[in-house]
């Protein structure tokens, strides 16, 4: 009996490795998760406790960055949570979307 054909190649990854080309273009940088905000970079332990990058505000992406979910960036932060966790007053330059009404006097 043989086993099962592979329908589509598997590449073996070594964690050691991965984690280690993670670290070179990370650190120091802020990073983008596809075309969203800029964010800044927190160090998470994902494969074999080996940390790879992640975004510190903890938003939600897939992937471990090997597919190149996410890329280093030298651009200023403009994720609003990851400002606000590092105690960055808000964008002055950052619009009003719509006024809110005034409350209503008793």
């Amino acid at each position: 009996m043989s086993g099962p054909i592979p329908l589509f190649p598997v590449a073996r990854v070594d964690p050691v490795r991965f984690a280690t080309a993670q670290h070179r273009p990370f650190t120091g940088m802020r990073l983008h998760i596809g075309r969203s905000d800029i964010a800044r970079v927190a160090w998470v332990p994902r494969i074999n406790s080996f940390a790879l990058p992640a975004p510190a505000c903890h938003q939600g992406w897939s992937g471990l960055g090997a597919g190149g979910e996410i890329t280093p960036t030298n651009q200023p932060v403009s994720c609003r949570k990851c400002q606000r966790l590092a105690g960055e007053p808000d964008d002055p330059a950052q619009h009003i979307l719509f006024a809110l009404p005034e409350p209503s006097a008793p």
